[in-house]
């Protein structure tokens, strides 16, 4: 008995959790929602903000290679990766060696420095 009473409340525990931990969906029909069906859902990251040091430019390629700190708002650890360019005017004012700080729109490899700037 002891054994029985043992399961049975270690099963309503566990119906219980799994109640609690599954989210509540929104019903697409609910009152008030009419008219949002053309609302823009894009979640794009917001831009970044960094600090490293300019490894290599590639002026025809569009690209610059940092190897940067960790940026925290974006969950990213320190690393050397090569980067787009949002414009080649950005080149201006910056050398391989420079250390700089650069804002840039993450999208994984596919990441863009949108500002760059030497840093003191």
């Amino acid at each position: 008995m002891k054994k029985f009473s043992m399961v049975l409340a270690l099963t309503g525990t566990l119906i219980a959790a799994a109640a609690f931990a599954n989210p509540q969906q929104m019903a697409p029909n609910m009152a008030g929602m009419a008219g949002m069906a053309g609302m823009q859902h894009d979640a794009t990251p917001a831009d970044a903000q960094g600090v490293g040091v300019v490894r290599a430019i590639d002026a025809a390629k569009g690209t610059i290679t940092l190897q940067h700190e960790a940026i925290q708002t974006i969950g990213w650890p320190a690393m050397t990766m090569t980067f787009r360019l949002a414009s080649p005017d950005l080149l201006k004012g910056v050398k391989v060696g420079d250390k700089v700080r650069f804002g840039l729109h993450p999208a994984g490899m596919a990441s863009t420095v949108t500002a760059i700037s030497p840093s003191p």
